[in-house]
């Protein structure tokens, strides 16, 4: 398979000046998690400023992890790159994704459009010689080897007045993507030991929503939950969540001495890389169910909720997920969908407690326009019900060095009272 970087406009993907380089890693999910696929170099070549550089790599062991694909439910890949502009003194981070289809597996040629998300100016390497940067997954990287109940939407009715239902509904008709979440920052394993988690998040990354898309099929999904009050209760889906912790290296060689080193850049994916389903006539459908009880997962996650929608339930009236969620999205004009509290999850398996501020998303592939479904209902007196959203920013790229930043529906997590 060959894979053609462009930039946001279309455009081969070129640097900025007559003397720089692209480095490319590629990863990608498949069903036992996500593998590197390999690290690449593009040189400019042209002559004076006549730039004629083919930004196309050639990726060769993508049949090792992935073996076959289905049309209805396809994995991603992510691309990270390196801008290095020599001439300037400037180093440039960006990310692209796509999904790998069967014709890829077969050799054909992949556009990947790729949005650089960061500017510095450009590190001197500790040794002289040619060199390459790299994501390299940290020890406390996590990944589900089995498949682990995801809360979807959460019902908190321990101050409610009487029964609260809540129900979600995919369709198959449309594509449901499990999105990841990113946050970048400077040495965050030191900083994530202590301190207050919430403070530590807001102060140390930048979170950037939706820059890549793990998974994705045509799914179906259906459930309903009745809470009663003084209780908890959520609806789950069986999936496999990931939490990648991720540093930066440089590794350089050349005049006899090699070495590599960290750059104290660092970054965290947190997504979901396998959905439990069985193959149905029309689509895919999800395995998953409802509980009565609190989610199985690291409580410090509802220190990064606070008040988003309120809403008056009047006795035995219900609402829409889609009037909620509504309420939740933020104004960047991106419709996040329901956050998955994948972050929370990776912490009750061992993740520093700020990670459990990170979440991924569920949403139809056209969520500009389509929502999930799904309603919550009030069986008794009149409440007022709380669709929370996130203590934290999620930046989304609105330009090729723009963005703007929104708090997203957390959870989805609805609480009464």
């Amino acid at each position: 398979m060959r894979v053609v970087l462009t930039d946001e406009d279309g455009k081969m993907l070129r640097g900025f000046s007559r003397d720089y380089e692209i480095q490319v890693q590629i990863d990608v999910a498949t069903p036992s998690g996500i593998k590197t696929l390999g690290h690449y170099r593009i040189k400019r070549s042209g002559l004076w400023k006549f730039d004629m550089t083919r930004s196309v790599v050639r990726v060769d062991n993508i049949r090792r992890f992935l073996p076959s694909i289905s049309e209805e439910r396809r994995y991603g890949i992510r691309v990270s790159v390196w801008v290095i502009d020599r001439e300037n003194g400037q180093l440039y981070r960006g990310i692209g994704s796509d999904f790998i289809s069967a014709e890829d597996l077969s050799g054909t040629t992949k556009r990947v459009s790729v949005g650089l998300l960061e500017k510095e100016p450009l590190p001197k390497p500790a040794h002289e010689g040619w060199y390459k940067y790299e994501w390299r997954p940290a020890d406390d990287s996590w990944e589900a080897s089995r498949y682990v109940k995801v809360p979807i939407l959460i019902i908190d009715n321990r101050n409610g007045k009487g029964e609260l239902q809540g129900s979600v509904s995919l369709e198959a008709s449309y594509k449901t993507e499990f999105s990841a979440t990113l946050a970048y920052g400077t040495d965050l394993e030191k900083k994530f030991r202590s301190g207050d988690p919430v403070k530590v998040l807001s102060s140390s990354v930048d979170i950037y929503g939706k820059k890549w898309v793990p998974v994705e099929g045509n799914y179906y999904f259906g459930d309903i939950i009745d809470v009663p009050k003084g209780r908890m209760g959520y609806i789950y889906i069986w999936a496999k969540p990931y939490y990648r912790h991720e540093k930066e290296y440089i590794c350089a060689w050349g005049m006899g001495a090699y070495g590599c080193s960290e750059t104290g850049r660092e970054r965290i994916d947190v997504g979901i890389y396998d959905v439990k389903a069985s193959k149905g006539v029309h689509g895919y459908i999800i395995d998953g169910g409802a509980s009565i009880g609190s989610p199985g997962f690291d409580w410090t996650f509802f220190k990064f909720t606070k008040e988003g929608m309120l809403y008056p339930l009047e006795e035995n009236k219900g609402i829409t997920l889609k009037y909620l969620l509504k309420g939740t999205s933020g104004d960047c004009g991106v419709k996040f969908g329901i956050g998955i509290p994948v972050g929370a999850i990776a912490v009750a398996f061992g993740a520093p407690a700020p990670v459990a501020g990170l979440t991924a998303s569920l949403q139809y592939e056209k969520a500009g326009s389509i929502s999930i479904d799904g309603t919550i209902k009030e069986d008794g007196p009149t409440i007022t019900i709380n669709a929370t959203k996130s203590s934290q920013k999620y930046k989304f790229k609105t330009g090729r060095f723009s963005s703007c930043s929104a708090e997203i529906p957390m959870g989805f997590y609805i609480k009464s009272g």
